[in-house]
């Protein structure tokens, strides 16, 4: 984990990194911070960990949703595949385990599923999709809470070590 430990390394940054994660933790996972916070934080942590980490981090984040929450999280990621030509390995069912598993799967090709739960399409609003990545708001609350708790349970792995 060098890379993350280099990102989370200095103590203002250590210091960001635990606030996010504590209003993560306080509420419900799709509050406290901006869909731009969100995207920022997820694309600065995601890649730094091996796939066996990512997959931990998604089923974590996906354990502190409901089971409602999950199924309305699974019905969006399999609209959103479809629209973008993306075929999903399996019948995508609601349980962190599995559905974890999918988004790790989907991770592993850079930008892929930041851009499925990104709001909207890219295309219809004319823009160029590496004008719209940071810049995007995200579908739905679900698909906010997902990648803030993605990126959570990265760094709080890091920094609790």
């Amino acid at each position: 984990m060098g890379t993350l430990d280099e990102l989370l390394g200095s103590g203002q940054r250590q210091k960001e990194y635990r606030d996010f994660v504590n209003r993560y933790e306080q509420g419900h996972p799709s509050e406290g911070y901006s869909d731009q916070e969100v995207l920022k934080r997820y694309g600065e942590v995601s890649h730094a960990v091996p796939p066996d980490q990512y997959t931990r981090a998604a089923q974590e984040a996906l354990g502190k949703l409901s089971p409602e929450e999950r199924a309305a999280f699974v019905r969006m990621l399999q609209d959103r595949a479809a629209v973008r030509g993306v075929t999903l390995s399996r019948e995508v069912q609601p349980e962190p385990k599995e559905l974890g598993q999918i988004l790790a799967n989907l991770h592993q090709k850079p930008g892929q599923l930041r851009d499925m739960l990104g709001g909207g399409d890219v295309q219809s609003r004319g823009q160029a999709p590496e004008s719209s990545q940071i810049g995007a708001m995200l579908a739905s609350p679900m698909a906010k809470a997902v990648l803030a708790g993605i990126a959570a349970m990265v760094v709080k792995r890091v920094v609790g070590r």
